[in-house]
């Protein structure tokens, strides 16, 4: 306190050595400024400028929420139809072997039951995938057409359809491709063939079935599973499965079934909404300490096409200012943040959801802000210049108009405050004056008086000096030194009662002044 207390004093001691003027101006300039600057974070906070980090993280942070809540509702709806799927097949298949007298066992070597349950499944599954927001839906069964070939503990019959031209999500009336199942049926329906079509579907590529299997019980809502990316088999495509298992009315397991979502309709489905910043990025992966792993999920981009393709590589998290996070990989940084996210109930791994944009970018919104408010203070700070400047202008003329009548002799000006203040020192110097009158006249009548207790020789330099002499041509005229007329000029101060020489000569002037009878006496008195 101490500091700011003196730096105080010494701002307040150099505005007491600038003229009123000067003084004028540095108020003005502080309360226009102050004026200006409130009206311009009234702006500020009004987001009429561009966002600031802060306005940015707030963006961010409500694009997150609302992808959050947008796939959550995706997930569980997606899950709820699976369930749906789950208990129609399981149903329809248990009606099969019953109208058969059969076990589930039989579909084992038995190509022509298989067809019949695949072509019942099939109805199904077509169906549901009309109804279902994805862009596939499968079902394998706990079976194989033929035990004896070689890999056949890896091999399970099925059905795998997918959407044919995948360019919107949710077509009206979308046209299959057949994957997986018996190929009579997909010729049948007419569907397109896949050119990686196989007849059953290989088990290494469903590395959860057999926790499926395990876990599978009645109530499905606790038994259903979304597996991280994977790549279709002989494919360039990628997608998330979800896997619900088939459990019978007595807790048989019949398999697995559930719908495909890929990364090109996962894209087109679920595109971020954008605010201040025009690139954001919707990722939803599982995290592992400090990194997401865009590998194991699937990314959106921007409604308007911007798609940041961050690839497979992890995603290093770091807290950064203002409450933001870096997500840092050979791709490229990015600025967001993510929150997790429960897919489902048998899975233990962490998922996140995040929204992001590039760094460049975020750099750049910032850059702008801080630009605008600069560029802003500047315009400001001159506006304010100006302004106090005409302002001082226009109040200090008249009071320069009025010092100057007064220099002239002026008794009136415009000013009320100066008439007022050239009243008032006209008063005092009538004051002055009468007191000065008043004490002159006192003195002169004592100097008159003292006048008769001067020596000759006094009256004699005393004369001189009434005539006009200097000390040095008195000395001159009566033949003396300049220190006898010193002392003689001490002794007729003292009898006088008078200080200098000036004085001697005011009252030396009085004397002439008087009336000629008066003159007479004291030239002879002299």
């Amino acid at each position: 306190m101490s500091r700011i207390g003196f730096i105080l004093k010494h701002i307040g001691n150099r505005l007491n050595m600038l003229s009123l003027s000067n003084r004028l101006s540095v108020f003005l300039s502080l309360l226009i400024s102050i004026i200006i600057f409130g009206v311009f974070f009234a702006l500020l906070f009004s987001n009429i400028l561009s966002p600031s980090p802060s306005a940015l993280k707030k963006g961010l942070q409500v694009s997150l929420d609302e992808y959050t809540n947008s796939l959550s509702e995706y997930y569980n709806n997606t899950a709820a139809q699976g369930i749906l799927l789950s208990q129609h097949i399981s149903q329809s298949v248990e009606e099969l072997l019953s109208e058969q007298h059969v076990s589930f066992d039989a579909l084992n070597d038995n190509p022509k039951l298989i067809e019949t349950v695949e072509e019942k499944s099939y109805t199904i599954l077509s169906t549901a995938l009309r109804i279902a927001d994805c862009s596939g839906a499968f079902v394998v069964f706990d079976a194989t057409v033929n035990t004896k070939l070689q890999g056949a503990e890896s091999s399970r019959c099925g059905v795998y359809i997918r959407l044919d031209n995948i360019s919107i999500s949710k077509p009206v009336n979308p046209d299959f491709t057949w994957l997986r199942g018996v190929y009579e049926i997909g010729a049948k329906h007419r569907h397109v063939f896949h050119n990686k079509w196989e007849l059953e579907f290989n088990l290494d590529n469903f590395p959860f079935y057999h926790t499926l299997k395990q876990h599978a019980e009645a109530n499905l809502a606790n038994c259903f599973y979304y597996s991280p990316k994977m790549k279709l088999p002989g494919t360039w495509e990628s997608m998330m499965w979800l896997c619900v298992p088939l459990v019978g009315s007595h807790k048989e397991f019949y398999g697995i079934c559930g719908f495909e979502i890929s990364s090109l309709y996962f894209k087109l489905k679920h595109t971020t909404n954008k605010n201040d910043a025009q690139n954001i990025t919707g990722l939803i992966a599982q995290k592992q300490d400090d990194f997401l792993l865009p590998a194991t999920g699937l990314e959106s981009g921007t409604a308007s096409g911007y798609f940041a393709d961050l690839g497979s590589s992890p995603l290093k998290t770091e807290k950064i200012l203002r409450g933001l996070n870096r997500y840092s990989s050979q791709t490229g940084t990015f600025v967001g943040l993510d929150k997790p996210l429960r897919l489902s109930p048998l899975d233990n791994t962490e998922w996140s959801v995040a929204t992001f944009i590039p760094k460049d970018d975020y750099n750049f919104i910032t850059n702008i802000y801080y630009l605008e408010i600069v560029i802003i203070c500047i315009i400001f700070f001159c506006l304010a210049l100006v302004l106090s400047h005409y302002l001082r202008r226009m109040y200090i003329k008249p009071v320069l108009s009025g010092i100057n009548a007064m220099k002239k002799g002026e008794k009136k000006t415009s000013i009320l405050e100066i008439d007022d203040l050239i009243s008032f020192l006209q008063e005092q110097e009538a004051q002055k004056q009468q007191i000065s009158s008043d004490a002159d006249m006192t003195g002169f009548v004592n100097f008159q008086n003292n006048i008769e207790k001067l020596s000759n020789a006094e009256r004699n330099v005393f004369n001189l000096y009434l005539e006009g002499y200097s000390a040095q041509e008195i000395a001159d005229k009566l033949f003396i030194s300049i220190n006898t007329v010193k002392s003689h000029n001490r002794r007729i101060y003292t009898k006088l009662e008078i200080s200098s020489r000036k004085e001697l000569l005011i009252y030396a002037k009085m004397l002439k002044k008087e009336p000629e009878k008066n003159t007479h006496d004291k030239k002879k008195t002299i």
